[in-house]
């Protein structure tokens, strides 16, 4: 990756996790106060240390998508797909079609897999900035993605969703590199047996820049990493 050929001036930090969100006065201030609200999901502290005007464009660019997108999912017929395979009886095509249309109202508005409890675009726009962003916070969370991929499969999510042990992430450094912008390096950490593979990584970086005298996380597709697929099981006919 990139910031392997980079000479890095790593610093190593310790300290408390603070009980309030402070001036950061600091790129490595701010990105130690990130992941320790992160660490302890505390989603709206986390969102004020980003750039909330960044992250506020994406917002509604997110919404315009979602829109558009909903207005342009194709309706087949019965009787286009039966032309399609002239051979296929026509109670497999209505069985087909009604699973067609059963997915296209479950993904008809994506809203609830990238905002962690926002229903749809139309809640997600009445949402302040910092709401909004502590909500797609929340939607990189384990826990919050393990469910939505039970949802996904029209299955119930599990009793213990909340008991998922998730990584814990630690500050390696930060570098400024004149004319590339100042990043932060931390690493995901697993307790041995305990998480299993899909929920934690190895290094991460996370961009930063100051924003109105203060020092911000930048709101990159990147900063937080997804879960991979879960084993849901044929879980409807439990």
């Amino acid at each position: 990756m990139w910031f392997r050929n980079t000479p890095l001036v790593l610093a190593l930090f310790g300290g408390v996790v603070p009980s309030v969100v402070t001036a950061q006065t600091s790129p490595r201030q701010a990105a130690t106060e990130f992941l320790d609200a992160w660490n302890a999901r505390r989603w709206v502290d986390a969102a004020r240390l980003i750039d909330l005007d960044q992250f506020d464009r994406f917002r509604q660019d997110f919404i315009t998508r979602a829109r558009r997108a909903a207005g342009q999912r194709p309706t087949m017929t019965v009787e286009e797909l039966r032309r399609s395979d002239p051979d296929m009886p026509r109670e497999v095509a209505e069985y087909q079609i009604r699973q067609m249309e059963e997915q296209q109202r479950r993904f008809a508005d994506p809203t609830a897999y990238e905002f962690a409890r926002v229903s749809s675009t139309s809640a997600l726009r009445a949402l302040g900035p910092e709401e909004a962003a502590a909500r797609w916070l929340e939607s990189r969370d384990p826990r919050w993605q393990v469910r939505m991929q039970f949802e996904q499969a029209g299955c119930p999510a599990p009793d213990d969703i909340e008991t998922i042990p998730t990584p814990r992430r630690r500050l390696i450094g930060v570098v400024t590199e004149p004319g590339a912008g100042t990043y932060a390096l931390y690493r995901e950490e697993r307790a041995a047996d305990e998480i299993p593979d899909w929920a934690g990584g190895d290094l991460f970086v996370m961009e930063l820049k100051q924003v109105r005298g203060r020092w911000a996380v930048v709101p990159r597709a990147d900063l937080l990493p997804e879960v991979g697929n879960v084993d849901v099981g044929d879980c409807r006919r439990r």
